[in-house]
């Protein structure tokens, strides 16, 4: 949370009680090997056939270049003979020809096999991640309801993105790179045996040292890595949180609080990360200095055994030594790849962790009963009930209630009082811990679940609409008989059910009707406009039993009149159970059943209960809006042929709302997102243009890198060495052979001091530059204006996957990767020019025919990897964004039963990616099998053309050796910069999101301008001439608004759904600014006031109360402009009617609030909310529908709380209200249509003049025969 807990701690004692919190996690769960095998489980038939196939093909490829040493050992041979004058030079030229076309087959072999391993493990990979993500993401959709009250798992945007790619990494480009390698090593030592076995097992006697080193690496990073998963993990489910209420958290200026929090976590990840250093830097030095040791000790015993007769030809010893070197490149291949599966299994483990957890209720099982025909006759026995997160505290005692079959069934009560969780036990989100359920007589525990939910519509107080258009929202409602209508006969039901919830009219006024684009969880619209779509949906199956929990909570008075109409019309022949505050959406009901403290205390009609003047009576009573004004309650409707009065229904209270056309959509979202051309080197230099911090590090990571990378040219020097000590007919000089074996082990020294500080420290630069990224990236996102958040692609499960994996891709850059290229690059420099030096005619040949070649190549294979890199991310981040979607709106996709829906729209989505990105990835792979192998034909041509030059006598033997080694070995090591095409792409792509977010500029922020302007002296708002249309949108909201608000003023803004209210809000907000005219603070444009010193003097409650993951101590808290103290906390929870509530927990103010406060009701909720905007001290409050989900007497007392804190201090509250009785005490009421003011004046003026709100008045009036202290308006 942004706020310090109420316990007194210092940032200190937090920091460790974390950090002791992780390392306790961290002893627990341990990735495993087996998660990682555990993986292929979910290969298919097919993708195990291309896995067998591509491990083949990998083996074959890297075999191939320990085969070509063969060919190269007899080369030497022929070539020491040669020039030891028993060659004839025309013979020696024919000879050298048979070898060349040898290394054309290699060529053509090697780029066969190489294509076929890439592109088969790619396929395959993709394959089996997407196999592995709809398996999570159906255990997901399986788990029940109550686990994720509590659950801290990883976010689903986490896990589905970042976690699978980096299994995909794991399991596909790395691990085929891993094959390759390891078969390029162990065919290097076969080879070796073969040709000569003594030498090359004395030579292996290194491996099973360089092998400990490895597994030490891997055994010590894997738990490490887990760790920092979990951190990262739980701050992305912050994030994540904070994203999807970002509005609230603007609201509030608590982007600093919970980026604090944020980067607690990020420091708990960094200081495991740093335990890294150790491992990765022994076990990178101890690696290489094994594999060269391996060459000085082949050399020195290759000799001895020259001299003793053991070995006849010099081109065995050619041979092993080749194979030394050999296996010493494919380090660099394979190794670099473990850090990738050591990840792979971190994340394996995470999430089978998650799967492994068991389900007792599952909506896909067939399991349960399925009868033919449900009458809807319910019956509650003796219920007891109380949540999994608060098993102590008794929601429910003894409940029994019978609800006939096709009857309605009114639940009343204060909140709190278990109505809601009623809904939640015959949904069966949750089990009774006593008593039964039956409907029609069988136990609903009995029933198929799947069966049961479908018999049931609910319409929930909170209305959850999904991505997609109106009619893709509705028709999630149908049944599977509606599911597999034409598309005619389903647009028919749709707009019939949307005519009965009074939808259509403003669905129709919409530029694309009901193909007009919903964003995320519907918020496109206004609130009133959700809850009627939500209704059509509800009742589009015509369910047999229908579930309505505050169904009307969000509309105005003529529109919850009519939808009331239309649902007491759809109520008839089904059983209907109606949740209500507002008493007089039941006053028709067949029963009436009051419910307190989680039991029964009274039930029967609205005119028995009134008779009995019990605890109904009260409720009514306390409702009652206004006197007697000589007419029926029956009054006239709004007459909608009245040109002012008429509500604009296609007037959208949120952006996007409005639908351009295609061509503007896509022009508005290139506006927005237009991103520079950025090359990965432009990328990288600014990225490390950056880290002043670190450039000792970096300049002694570079000292590593170029002792690394002299090792290459060395190495040609010592093996034209090795010739000439090996040539026949010369004289034996041992001590020239033990100098050269000697060099050799200095280069071993040389690259244990080399690999260690590069292992090393790149790890401790990796760490620290994607922890500064990873915080930069949130405090840039948590900070965008609110408009950045309405764009399509910027949903929260979108940026909390882009939040995981752009770091972590730009890890993957800076990290052993770049540093490795960095070596490469100087060989390849340094050997060019050592080549030149010796041999200019040779090096220049072959430099010319193989860097070219290789750069084009390399440049081609970047471009594809990119562009299908970019492609695959966004589908990627779609589903993502769906899995976050539905796992944040899991009760509303289990009452519809959407689940097995939903996987298969998450399975089309990942099924497009093969499908879409099959081209590009074909010519990606063949470019890099070509430039895998084209150094084959690079040798080929050295061999040719540096024979010639031996035979014309041009060349010294020495010069050829130094010349065609040097060259040979940097393009070996070339070729390994295209095996790391792929994070060099990804790295492009996260780099290119990170420096396009720096140049979204939010243009309500604080600046040098605004920063000092003080609030002091500026009291009261106005607002003049003021318009407003949504950015990118054409339709006008707000026009041409003027009103004064004096300091301690009562306003309230009434009128229609859609009509501006809750609009202008959030320009009060400064979510927007004003497209023409200004909002002034006293006489000060708001404008010219820093965002966070303007909010600091406002409080909101929204219709729909958002709270976070934490305490309700914390929660209220978060209102705060300063750190509060526990009676601080306490006033406000008293002010809003809180208090009595939250001490009845049984941990009180400590109790966590679960995420997205699902462990409270929605009254409970709101009160909550309410105290946090409270313990703010306002000077102005703005209440949006602040008491919509209050029971009656919750209401009388938080409004009148309410309105004590408006009198406080001068309080200004401007208050949006469906609910006339909360605002007829305002001091001005502004009545809005068609985002005007149609109507100005207090209660009692407005009545008089008999318009709008007089009718609105009408609507809402209860009971004329209840006896009730009211006013006389006519006083």
């Amino acid at each position: 949370m942004g706020r310090p807990k109420i316990e007194e701690k210092s940032d200190k004692n937090d920091t460790v009680d974390v950090a002791n919190s992780m390392d306790a996690k961290s002893e627990e769960n341990q990735p495993e090997f087996k998660d990682f095998v555990r993986i292929f489980h979910y290969a298919d038939r097919l993708s195990m056939i291309l896995n067998i196939l591509a491990f083949t093909c990998a083996i074959a490829s890297g075999a191939a270049l320990p085969l070509m040493t063969i060919v190269f050992g007899q080369f030497a041979s022929k070539f020491t003979d040669f020039a030891g004058g028993s060659t004839d030079p025309s013979d020696f030229e024919g000879i050298v020809n048979e070898f060349v076309l040898w290394f054309i087959y290699l060529f053509v072999g090697r780029f066969v096999v190489t294509l076929t391993a890439t592109l088969s493990i790619t396929i395959s990979g993709i394959r089996t991640t997407r196999s592995l993500r709809q398996a999570y993401f159906e255990h997901l959709l399986r788990t029940e309801i109550w686990y994720y009250d509590t659950a801290k798992d990883s976010s689903p945007a986490v896990q589905i993105s970042t976690n699978a790619t980096r299994i995909n990494q794991g399991i596909a480009e790395k691990l085929v790179l891993i094959v390759q390698g390891l078969s390029m090593f162990f065919a290097s030592f076969i080879v070796a045996i073969s040709v000569q076995w003594k030498l090359a097992l004395i030579t292996l006697s290194v491996v099973p040292a360089m092998f400990i080193a490895i597994g030490i690496c891997i055994a010590i990073d894997a738990p490490i890595e887990a760790s920092i998963g979990r951190a990262y993990s739980n701050g992305a489910s912050l994030a994540q949180e904070a994203l999807a209420s970002i509005k609230t958290v603007h609201a509030f200026s608590a982007q600093e609080g919970i980026i604090q929090k944020y980067d607690e976590y990020l420091a708990e990840a960094h200081r495991f990360g740093k335990k890294k250093i150790i491992p990765y830097g022994m076990s990178s030095g101890m690696i290489y200095f094994c594999i060269f040791s391996g060459n000085a000790l082949a050399f020195w015993q290759g000799y001895r055994m020259f001299l003793s007769g053991e070995i006849s030809a010099v081109g065995d010893v050619f041979t092993v030594v080749m194979c030394t070197v050999i296996a010493s490149t494919s380090i660099n291949i394979f190794f670099p790849q473990m850090a990738v599966v050591s990840t792979a299994v971190a994340a394996a483990s995470e999430f089978f962790r998650t799967m492994d957890k068991p389900s007792e209720l599952d909506p896909l099982s067939d399991a349960g009963e399925k009868p033919n025909q449900c009458t809807g006759d319910i019956e509650l026995d003796n219920v007891s009930f109380s949540y999994p997160s608060r098993p102590s505290a008794k929601v429910l005692q003894g409940f029994t209630l019978s609800i006939p079959a096709g009857k309605t069934t009114a639940l009343v009560g204060s909140s709190g009082s278990g109505k809601s969780t009623l809904v939640g036990l015959l949904e069966r989100w949750y089990q009774p811990t006593g008593g039964c359920i039956l409907l029609d007589g069988t136990d609903i525990t009995k029933l198929n679940t799947k069966w049961l939910r479908s018999q049931i519509s609910l319409v929930q107080q909170e209305p959850v609409l999904f991505q997609g258009t109106v009619f893709q929202n509705v028709a999630k409602g149908f049944l599977e008989t509606q599911k597999s209508l034409s598309y005619d006969e389903q647009l028919r039901l749709v707009q019939e059910a949307c005519k009965s919830s009074y939808a259509h009219d403003f669905i129709q006024a919409l530029p694309q009707g009901y193909s007009t684009y919903l964003g995320e969880r519907g918020g496109t619209l206004s609130g009133g406009q959700k809850q009627r779509v939500a209704i059509a949906r509800s009742i589009v199956s015509d369910p047999k039993i229908l579930l309505l929990d505050e169904a009307t909570s969000a509309l105005d008075p003529q529109a919850e009149r009519v939808v009331q109409e239309a649902l007491n019309h759809v109520s008839n022949s089904r059983t209907t159970i109606m949740i209500a505050h507002r008493l007089s959406t039941v006053k028709d009901a067949d029963n009436i059943a009051v419910i307190s403290n989680g039991s029964l205390v009274e039930q029967g009609t609205h005119e028995e209960l009134i008779a009995r003047q019990g605890s109904y009576a009260a409720l009514v009573k306390a409702q009652n809006l206004h006197g007697n004004f000589g007419q029926s309650e029956e009054g006239p409707l709004i007459n909608t042929e009245k040109g002012g009065d008429v509500p604009d229904e296609h007037l959208l209270t949120n952006p996007n709302s409005i639908i351009i056309d295609e061509k503007q959509a896509s022009n508005d979202r290139d506006e927005i997102q237009s991103t520079k051309k950025r090359s990965i080197w432009g990328i990288l230099y600014l990225i490390l243009r950056e880290q002043e911090t670190i450039y000792p590090l970096l300049g002694i990571i570079s000292f590593g890198c170029v002792i690394a990378a002299a090792t290459h040219p060395a190495q040609a020097v010592l093996f034209s060495r090795l010739i000439e000590v090996f040539t026949p007919n010369s004289e034996p000089d041992p001590d020239a052979a033990n100098f050269t074996a000697l060099m050799f082990f200095v280069v071993a020294l040389g690259n244990l001091v080399a690999y260690t500080i590069v292992g090393g420290l790149c790890v401790v630069v990796s760490q620290l530059v994607t922890h500064n990224y990873r915080s930069e990236l949130f405090k840039r996102i948590i900070n965008m204006d609110i408009e950045f958040f309405d764009q399509k692609e910027n949903t929260s499960g979108a940026l909390a996957s882009n939040l995981m994996t752009v770091p972590n891709n730009l890890q993957e850059l800076i990290s052993i990767n770049i540093f490795i290229l960095l070596i490469l690059i100087i060989s390849l420099l340094a050997s060019s020019g050592l080549a030149l030096g010796y041999g200019w005619k040779l090096a220049l040949v072959m430099i010319f025919a193989g860097l070219p070649t290789f750069i084009g190549a390399a440049l081609v294979q970047l471009r594809l990897e990119a562009k299908m890199n970019d492609t695959n991310e966004a589908r990627f981040s779609d589903s993502a964004s769906l899995a976050v979607e539905a796992v944040g709106a899991l009760r509303t996709v289990s009452s519809l039963t959407l689940e097995a829906d939903l996987l298969m729209e998450y399975a089309e989505n990942l099924r497009v990616i093969l499908r879409r990105s099959a081209k590009t990835m074909v010519v990606s792979m063949s470019v890099y099998a070509f430039a895998q192998s084209v150094d084959f034909l690079v040798m080929a041509l050295g061999f040719w053309y540096g024979s010639r030059l031996l035979a014309s006598s041009e060349y010294t033997t020495e010069q050829f050796f130094v010349v065609f080694m040097s060259i040979l070995l940097a393009g070996q090591g070339a070729a390994q910069f295209l095996a790391a095409a792929g994070s060099i792409t990804r790295a492009k792509s996260a780099g290119t999101f990170l420096l396009d977010l720096r140049d979204k500029i939010p243009r309500i922020r604080e600046t040098d301008d605004n920063r000092d302007n003080s609030l002091d002296g500026h009291e009261g708002v106005s607002l003049d001439k003021v318009d407003f249309t949504y950015p990118g949108r054409l339709s006008q909201v707000i026009r041409g608004v003027s009103m004064q608000i004096s300091s301690g003023q009562f306003v309230a803004f009434v009128g229609h759904s859609g009509c501006g209210k809750s609009t202008l809000i959030s320009l009060l907000e400064r979510y927007y600014d004003p497209t023409s005219g200004e909002i002034r603070l006293g006489d000060e444009n708001i404008q010219n006031f820093s965002p966070k010193t303007y909010r600091s003097q406002m409080s909101l409650v929204q219709q729909e109360p958002v709270l976070f993951q934490g305490t309700v101590s914390e929660n209220i808290a978060l209102g705060a402009l300063q750190t509060p103290t526990e009676e601080e906390i306490y006033d406000a929870a008293k002010q809003a009617n809180a208090y009595d509530f939250i001490i009845s927990l049984p941990q009180g103010f400590n109790t966590p609030a679960g995420k997205h406060g699902t462990s409270f009701s929605g009254g409970q909720r709101q009160r909550i909310a309410i105290a946090r905007a409270l313990i703010r001290r306002p000077k102005v409050l703005l209440l949006d529908e602040a008491t919509s989900a209050l029971d009656t007497q919750s209401e009388r007392l938080v409004q009148a709380a309410l309105d004590t804190a408006g009198k406080m201090d001068g309080r200004t509250t401007i208050a949006v209200a469906h609910r006339l009785s909360t605002i007829r005490d305002a001091d001005v009421i502004y009545v809005f249509a068609n985002g005007k003011v149609i109507e100005v004046g207090s209660h009692t003026e407005l009545q008089r003049q008999k318009g709008v709100y007089y009718e609105m008045c009408l609507a809402q009036s209860l009971d004329k025969s209840v006896d009730t202290d009211r006013a006389d308006i006519s006083s």
